[in-house]
């Protein structure tokens, strides 16, 4: 079995927490968790499943290079909506694995919305910043893989996208702030899928080839297009509930990601590459299996 070491930032999110999951399955890495907080809930559950978990800081670079020593791979996340810039959450990120000698970065990131548009939306920030470190990665020689992923269908029910109808209790809403219900977002059971996508990534970085082929373009983790009519539709076949679109005044901080969706700049290039890994990728209708209905059903 081999020895290797991999290290997980954000190992108590959902990224960080899909790729921890996948390496414990997968037996042949050692993990070690990677979060701001040791003593969370979270945290514990994953000391309690034996993987080392240490503290490290992604505004502390320092610390971030203590937490890599010894990593075959790190996975790179940055955390948005906060005070402190996610490029230099990045850079630090890139930085330490360099310090540390880190063979193989896998980086999760976003493309830019700026470019994509052509200068139409500029303050997409948790796009653009993140494309900011992929530059930054690509000018710094440190040995990295970038993903770029696709909207989280977790956020169906994380963020209150489905909601009960509170005159009918037979009833559903998909509510989202000005996103027309016809078009369609790259997408990804980012729970389900993320880690596995890692682990692959991470099995084949020894093989010259797949290194090539890994490091010549981004790898895009969105396995499907859904739009909100597909979801309804989905979700009606499954449950034999009724669901209806509303859609919701957008806040500031809103209106420019639902603006540059409905323009069609939500885009990835097709790609085979998950497919040539051999990766299992999961379906919307899936997650709608696993997720939706039991949330629906304990709502009851």
């Amino acid at each position: 079995m081999s020895t290797k070491l991999v290290a997980v930032l954000g190992a108590t999110g959902t990224q960080g927490g899909s790729v921890v999951t996948s390496l414990l399955a997968h037996g042949g890495y050692s993990v070690r968790a990677i979060t701001r907080d040791t003593t969370s809930a979270k945290a514990q559950a994953l000391k309690a499943k034996g993987i080392e978990v240490v503290s490290a800081s992604l505004t502390d670079a320092p610390s971030l290079v203590k937490a890599f020593e010894g990593a075959y791979a790190v996975f790179g996340v940055t955390v948005p909506f906060t005070k402190d810039s996610e490029v230099l959450q990045g850079r630090n990120i890139v930085d330490a694995a360099k310090e540390a000698k880190v063979p193989l970065l896998v980086w999760s990131s976003l493309f830019s919305t700026s470019e994509a548009s052509h200068g139409k939306y500029t303050t997409i920030y948790h796009f653009d910043q993140k494309s900011e470190v992929d530059k930054y990665v690509r000018s710094s020689g440190q040995p990295t893989v970038i993903i770029h992923t696709g909207g989280f269908m977790e956020n169906l029910i994380k963020f209150g996208q489905l909601q009960k109808d509170p005159s009918d209790a037979n009833k559903w809403n998909i509510v989202y702030p000005i996103l027309r219900p016809d078009v369609v977002i790259p997408s990804i059971y980012i729970t389900a899928d993320l880690g596995n996508i890692v682990a692959a990534i991470i099995d084949r970085w020894d093989d010259e080839t797949w290194r090539e082929k890994l490091t010549k373009d981004v790898v895009v983790a969105a396995p499907y297009l859904v739009s909100i009519n597909e979801i309804i539709s989905t979700l009606k076949n499954l449950t034999g509930k009724e669901f209806t679109y509303v859609e919701r005044p957008a806040l500031d901080s809103e209106k420019a990601p639902y603006e540059c969706a409905n323009d069609g700049f939500f885009r990835y290039p097709q790609q085979t590459t998950l497919q040539d890994l051999g990766v299992k990728l999961h379906s919307f209708e899936d997650y709608a299996r696993k997720e939706v209905v039991q949330f629906i059903q304990s709502a009851q």
